[in-house]
């Protein structure tokens, strides 16, 4: 038999950076409004990851908006919600709107 060795190269791999951006308890369709800088987000490695204190989560990808002529514009994408969590992204800032149920909610930043 035959074995294969695969060797990767993992020393050029970045770890990634995480950031916590929210902890807060939100009411019903209740909205918050988090500063973060553009720069974080020049390629699309970012991550946003929404958590309940009942285990539930959500997580959002960012995607660059390769039409507009400002290629740092962008939005997050839905990957995953077991929240009904909405997110906005609007220049400097993303918008975290809560669903329908009232939740302790954390936030976190992997870039």
């Amino acid at each position: 038999m035959k074995t294969e060795i695969f060797n990767s190269n993992l020393e050029n791999v970045k770890p990634a950076i995480s950031k916590m951006i929210l902890s807060k308890p939100f009411a019903p369709s209740e909205s918050t409004v988090i500063s973060i800088r553009h720069s974080d987000f020049k390629n699309n490695l970012g991550v946003l990851l929404i958590r309940n204190d009942k285990g539930q989560s959500a997580q959002f990808s960012w995607q660059q908006n390769l039409v507009s002529t400002h290629l740092e514009k962008g939005y997050f994408k839905e990957v995953m919600n077991d929240l009904g969590v909405t997110v906005h992204y609007n220049e400097n800032s993303i918008t975290v709107i809560n669903g329908g149920a009232q939740q302790f909610l954390t936030a976190e930043l992997k870039i």
